[in-house]
């Protein structure tokens, strides 16, 4: 059975590899053209918006595993497509041989 809990770990490396895959390119392109740490810099502000995205998405695919652990969703029953729910009924009684029309 799957944890019901975040992965912690595997958004750790998400964020490790996504941050350190830019910053490792720019630190070897700074030391094969000496050019004062300045493509280390760039890469590091190209890869905010990287790092932000990767993570973002592992994030919410992560939370997506945990919900559908904890709350699986319910089949689509055909029968009773396109009914109102009878709790709008409970709500607004007043409201109820209302047509929506």
């Amino acid at each position: 059975m799957q944890s019901q809990r975040i992965n912690i770990w595997r958004l750790s490396l998400v964020f490790v590899s996504s941050a350190a895959i830019p910053l490792l390119i720019g630190l070897g392109v700074d030391l094969l053209f000496p050019s004062s740490l300045s493509m280390l810099m760039l890469a590091g502000i190209v890869s905010i918006p990287i790092v932000a995205f990767t993570v973002s998405r592992s994030v919410l695919a992560e939370m997506e595993r945990v919900i559908q652990l904890v709350a699986p969703a319910e089949p689509v029953d055909e029968t009773h497509a396109g009914e109102v729910p009878a709790v709008l009924d409970q709500l607004h009684p007043e409201d109820a041989g209302r047509s929506t029309a």
